[in-house]
């Protein structure tokens, strides 16, 4: 046995050549062989084994000493497992949200979504701005933004007085009251012809 192939005892029942290439060690009632020059799919240490007894680990040291390099059994599975694919485009990711929202309760922060996607849906172009006056202002941005698109739209002073005493915009989702100092809901203006 060339000195190179002897194993010295390193303590807890391990073994280790003399050149400090291969270990052998106690696993589970049986030994395996770890080469510590060559590596495997992982770059991990090549171990062997295991075998039942020591004196066939230690066979297999000698062994493997004269057989070059160790081929995985799982390499040509790995090889044709494999087909060249086209990368995949990755998915444009959604636009992290603003600080602001996720500052907000779960349920305010569905209702902030669901009113930005119910104002885009609209054409508004400021959604978040408006939802987020809406909700977190405490504003009644929505019911003003609907006034401001009846009002803009109106062609005479009697579809204005219509606009604000309508009360309500349903594409936008939007209720309002023209009231009195006292509160009192103005449901009609009579304007001269």
């Amino acid at each position: 046995m060339a000195d190179d192939e002897k194993l010295k005892r390193l303590g807890g029942g391990r073994w280790e050549s003399m050149d400090g290439r291969y270990s052998i060690e106690p696993q589970s009632g049986t030994w395996v062989v770890v080469d510590n020059e060559q590596t495997n799919e992982l770059g991990l240490p090549l171990v062997r084994g295991p075998f039942p007894t020591l004196t066939l680990a230690r066979e297999a040291v000698q062994e493997s000493r004269g057989a070059g390099p160790a081929r995985s059994p799982f390499a040509e599975r790995i090889k044709t497992s494999r087909t060249p694919e086209e990368p995949k485009p990755k998915k444009a990711e959604p636009p992290a949200e603003p600080k602001w929202l996720l500052a907000l309760g779960e349920p305010d922060r569905r209702r902030v979504r669901a009113l930005v996607k119910r104002l885009e849906a609209a054409g508004v172009a400021d959604a978040q701005d408006v939802a987020r006056a809406e909700v977190t202002g405490e504003q009644p941005a929505l019911a003003r933004l609907a006034l401001e698109r009846r009002l803009a739209g109106a062609k005479s002073a009697a579809d204005a007085v219509e606009a604000v005493t309508a009360g309500r915009d349903d594409e936008l989702g939007a209720r309002w009251r023209l009231v009195d100092g006292e509160g009192r809901e103005i449901t009609r203006l009579d304007l001269p012809d």
